[in-house]
């Protein structure tokens, strides 16, 4: 297990992020990583503007801030197995490429999942 674990920031009115957080959280077994809202009280000790980062997921590890797709190799570094062994090969996407993909998929996320305010995640697995 981490000594620290990440802090996932999502954005909480939208569903894909809900979904894929709720899916984090089913394989989060090590308690590696703690979700919170990007505008909760977490966002806001961790450091984060009024309002959250609306364009981004956004994990804290320690003291670096981390966005887009590094955000999301982390997370899959932290899930162990096959997950990081994809994070070690998405790792040499180039960081311009890996960042296209994921604002591309971030510009539509509203458009993916169903309506657009979806809780997922139980309080148990959410922080605040």
């Amino acid at each position: 297990m981490r000594e620290t674990p990440l802090v996932v920031l999502i954005d909480g009115t939208c569903a894909l992020c809900n979904g894929t957080a709720a899916w984090l959280a089913r394989r989060n077994v090590a308690g590696g990583m703690i979700f919170a809202t990007n505008r909760g009280e977490v966002a806001q000790v961790a450091g984060e503007p009024p309002g959250g980062d609306q364009g981004t997921l956004v994990v804290w590890d320690g003291s670096r801030r981390l966005v887009r797709s590094a955000a999301v190799l982390a997370l899959l570094r932290s899930l162990g197995g096959g997950w990081r062994l994809l994070a070690w090969g998405a790792w040499f996407c180039p960081p311009r490429f890996r960042d296209f993909i994921y604002d591309q998929v971030a510009r539509r996320r509203h458009h993916f999942t169903g309506p657009a305010v979806c809780t997922r995640l139980s309080p148990y697995d959410l922080a605040e």
